[in-house]
């Protein structure tokens, strides 16, 4: 099993998909009845007219005058009438019903991502994530607005025309099962092959959706690494297998729904042939074989929406299986209380899945209101620090604690309270500025937002059209990268939390920029714990004390000055920084 697939979150079974679906139905069992009244009498006025239709043939024969037929007309348009008055109503209920259900998935799914473990959201990916509550669940909502209602209509139609065949001939009516050993061999054998198919297809879209935004968001460590080629080629190999996955529904759809249009000739052809050799015979009327062939060519309508409708379906239940899987993980059992806001790692060892070890019993303690920097090579396991410090993640070994208690184990609302971690990936809602601030601490006003603003240095907001107001996010007025992470940086102000850590949150910013925010949160939050994992070695002087990590152990641990003197891994970083920094100076 590949590292993706043992990482993606878990997909209903059928059972379980069929039970979202009970509880739908359930939850909206008035709107379901009524909808299938008025369809079931959009139905009956629809099969009326080829019946009545061979009772004017019938009558024509046994010598009604003008004024019966031409009432018996009279009806038929009646019945017209009632039809496509009682569809508009059933489809205008339906899509109401479709719209309330639609929201609720949405709502559903949104609050089941929300009590997601952090470590499965990070282990997932957003790709997986993002498929699930986005095109997932737009999948499904397409098939309850319109499709769902639309097939519903149609198996009643089916059963009515059945029922009326029946009313009219019996014996003529029993030709109409020609058709359904050709259509149930065709539905269960492409039923079986399409569900695995479609799942198949979600998760490959959901692998490149995952490849693509990955190769996006790290496009200047692509660049800064030369992967362009080798991400390239990840791409295009996740693109080839779902180019694969949806060959194969297209050759499930090419032998099917050929299938189809052979069946529905079945009856017709039956009905005409042996209705034809009866009424010549007497052993049927002429109306009756009129009536029961309209019947049967009735028939093609609704099945041919019923059996085109199987890959919308197929689609659909592969879609909220995995909508559904979202909620089939367990919430973590996390109900510690943090005793405060030192932050202490003791003997700690830790590898992601079934991985090797990235830490290798690393000490460190943070005091409270300290300012921590922590630098090393690049695979050295400082991020993984700050996930541990922030309880995303659970040593495999040794202690990581807040407070005395361990991370991993403090409740989520405390933890929240207690410790931010903001890293180089910050998201803009497509809200106004004030909302996308309000996230934070959402009883500020705007006396505080615009405090905030100014003091990570973000005096754009002042040439913004609409001030606070301005709507932000994709299609809204965009935000540079720059602007975003202070964007960040201030929410980290507003929710004043006991210890903040900054995984290179000022990446995208210059070196004037950067240190200036820096510098103001380090202000703003005097007397807070301050954990800052950076490659600029500017963030690092200003600390109190510098951590050194290289592979997965502190090898180095005091103030700046110290670390210089001492002549150590720092003191060489530091001596390559500097002398780079006067060689740019000079140029």
């Amino acid at each position: 099993m590949s590292a993706v697939e043992s990482s993606r979150l878990p997909v209903a079974t059928p059972r379980e998909v069929r039970r979202a679906v009970l509880e739908l139905l359930v939850r909206e069992k008035r709107t379901v009845a009524l909808v299938c009244v008025l369809h079931l009498a959009a139905a009956a006025a629809g099969a009326a007219l080829p019946v009545m239709l061979g009772r004017v043939v019938d009558g024509i024969g046994d010598g009604w005058d003008t004024a019966r037929v031409d009432a018996v007309c009279l009806a038929l348009f009646g019945c017209v009438a009632a039809q496509m008055t009682l569809v508009r109503l059933g489809r205008r209920l339906g899509h109401r019903f479709g719209d309330r259900s639609s929201a609720r998935i949405r709502e559903q799914a949104l609050e089941r991502v929300l009590r997601l473990p952090m470590r499965t959201v990070e282990r997932a990916g957003t790709g997986d994530l993002s498929t699930r509550t986005t095109g997932d669940v737009d999948t499904v909502a397409g098939l309850l607005r319109s499709t769902g209602p639309e097939v519903v209509a149609a198996v009643i139609e089916v059963l009515v025309v059945v029922a009326a065949a029946f009313f009219v001939d019996p014996l003529l009516a029993l030709l109409l099962a020609v058709v359904l050993p050709p259509l149930l061999l065709a539905a269960r054998a492409y039923v079986r092959r399409a569900r695995p198919a479609f799942l198949a297809e979600r998760a490959a879209l959901s692998d490149l959706t995952e490849a693509l935004t990955a190769s996006a968001t790290g496009a200047r460590t692509v660049a800064a690494h030369r992967l362009e080629e080798r991400r390239a080629a990840v791409g295009h190999r996740l693109a080839e297998e779902r180019y694969v996955r949806q060959r194969r529904i297209i050759g499930l759809e090419s032998w099917f729904l050929p299938t189809l249009d052979l069946a529905y000739t079945l009856p017709v052809s039956a009905i005409l042939c042996a209705g034809g050799l009866a009424a010549l015979g007497g052993g049927a009327s002429a109306g009756a074989v009129v009536a029961c062939a309209m019947l049967a060519y009735r028939l093609s309508g609704p099945l041919d929406r019923i059996m085109y409708a199987l890959t919308e379906f197929q689609e659909a239940a592969a879609a909220l299986a995995r909508v559904e899987g979202v909620g089939a993980v367990e919430p973590e059992a996390r109900t510690a209380r943090t005793a405060g806001s030192d932050v202490a790692l003791r003997r700690v060892t830790f590898g992601y899945g079934a991985a090797p070890d990235i830490l290798h019993g690393l000490d460190l303690r943070v005091r409270p209101g300290e300012r921590l920097a922590v630098v090393g090579p690049s695979g050295a396991g400082k991020s993984t620090v700050a996930w541990l410090i922030a309880g995303i993640e659970r040593p495999r070994g040794g202690t990581v604690s807040i407070g005395g208690v361990p991370s991993a184990d403090v409740a989520p609302e405390d933890l929240r309270r207690t410790v931010v971690l903001v890293t180089q990936e910050h998201h803009v809602f497509a809200a106004s500025l004030r909302d996308n601030l309000a996230l934070a601490r959402d009883d500020a006003d705007d006396e505080a937002l615009l405090d905030v603003l100014r003091r990570v240095g973000a005096t754009w907001f002042e040439d913004l059209p609409d001030g606070l107001d301005t709507v932000l996010g994709e299609g809204h007025h965009p935000l540079a990268l720059a602007q975003t992470q202070q964007l960040a940086l201030a929410r980290v102000l507003l929710a004043d939390p006991d210890v903040v850590i900054l995984d290179e949150a000022t990446v995208g910013l210059d070196t004037r920029s950067a240190g200036a925010a820096e510098a103001a949160l380090a202000t703003a939050l005097a007397g807070r714990t301050l954990i800052t994992i950076t490659h600029r070695l500017q963030a690092a002087q200003a600390a109190d004390r510098i951590a050194v990590v290289e592979k997965g152990r502190v090898t180095e641990l005091g103030s700046h000055t110290e670390l210089v003197a001492s002549r150590g891994t720092y003191a060489a970083l530091w001596e390559t920084w500097s002398g780079g920094r006067v060689r740019r100076r000079q140029e």
